[in-house]
């Protein structure tokens, strides 16, 4: 990316969101709820919310030129995407629904430990709590169902009780069984740069750490900070693709309705781009020029 002109590169970018949205668009057609046990129709809608961040970071960079901000949605989007594939790329079959059932979890346990001390009066915050409550319940019943549970009921009530989504292994042990997200950040495989970057911003992305770091904000490392973008934007088109690959997404349908978007070169930039990623485990590459 070094030496490319912000337009040409959001060029790039403005292509690779077209494409993420309307694949988002034709999974929301084939999976239109999002609720608890229905863990691709969850993740569609996450992913939904997840592509407005991507949006949210070039205004807040490139137009606003708020700098620390952007390192924090930036943050924030690494995280998501580190989330996605350890879940939902990483794991398949039971272990998919156990991550994704504890994941629920411990959002839950977040919600309910935050507001616990909130007034009862504020009838948002406690229909919110009595969501979660419910919530909380009907997920510890799904886990409770899976096979492996009968095996390792023990260990597993261990994981539910700390909502631990990120454990190793089963283990009846609750401390040090637990991937932190820079463990996370390096089953990405990108270049060490970028871990390392992130691991920089993880140090620092709460409270006002960010601050006094003026290495960050700095119009300086804009360039970097749009390549860290449009490389997890790629991974995470790809890790959907793979995810919902038999959906069958990339249809002659499908093409004919981004070419109505796309000109010519966008087109043969993008297809060459997916034709890349297909051959390349975690599909990051050179750009060519559109």
């Amino acid at each position: 990316m070094t030496g490319m002109s912000n337009r040409q590169t959001d060029t790039e970018f403005n292509v690779m969101m077209i494409f993420a949205n309307e694949m988002i668009s034709q999974l929301k057609v084939k999976y239109p709820t999002s609720s608890i046990d229905n863990w691709k129709g969850y993740l569609v809608q996450r992913v939904s919310l997840m592509l407005q961040s991507y949006q949210t970071f070039s205004q807040v960079l490139l137009q606003d030129e708020d700098y620390i901000t952007a390192n924090s949605i930036l943050r924030m989007m690494a995280d998501n995407l580190a989330i996605t594939k350890y879940i939902y790329f990483d794991h398949d079959g039971e272990m998919l629904l156990l991550r994704h059932y504890l994941f629920l979890l411990d959002s839950s346990y977040t919600y309910l430990n935050i507001t616990a001390s909130m007034e009862d009066d504020d009838s948002l915050i406690n229909d919110e709590r009595e969501r979660c409550k419910y919530d909380v319940q009907y997920t510890k019943e799904q886990i409770v169902k899976l096979p492996l549970y009968d095996k390792w009921h023990y260990e597993l009530d261990i994981l539910i009780g700390k909502g631990n989504w990120k454990f190793e292994k089963f283990s009846n042990k609750s401390n040090n069984n637990k991937y932190s997200f820079q463990d996370l950040y390096k089953t990405l495989e990108l270049p060490p740069n970028i871990v390392a970057y992130l691991k920089y911003l993880s140090q620092f992305a709460h409270g006002l750490g960010l601050y006094s770091l003026g290495t960050v904000a700095s119009k300086q490392n804009v360039p970097f900070l749009i390549e860290m973008r449009d490389v997890l934007l790629e991974l995470l088109i790809y890790y959907l693709l793979k995810i919902f690959s038999e959906c069958d997404l990339i249809d002659g349908n499908f093409l004919e309705r981004l070419s109505t978007n796309l000109s010519r070169p966008e087109m043969e930039w993008l297809l060459e781009l997916l034709n890349i990623n297909q051959s390349n485990k975690y599909g990051t590459t050179k750009r060519q020029n559109v």
